[in-house]
């Protein structure tokens, strides 16, 4: 459906409606980063916190 808008449009209605729809995709993600920011931090302590460990061991 899409493919033949977007060959009956001008080439300027078509980039803008996919800027549009681009747009419309940063409000749902933006709030999914800030749900989860808080989360993602504390596991990415925990990674790195297992990862120093393991090269202290492999150090020994």
């Amino acid at each position: 459906m899409f493919t033949v808008l977007g060959a009956a449009m001008t080439l300027d209605a078509v980039i803008k409606f996919s800027d549009a729809m681009i747009l419309a995709l940063v409000f749902p993600n933006m709030i999914g980063l800030l749900l989860l920011f808080l989360k993602v931090r504390n596991e990415m302590k925990r990674y790195l916190k297992v990862i120093k460990m393991l090269k202290l061991k492999n150090a020994e």
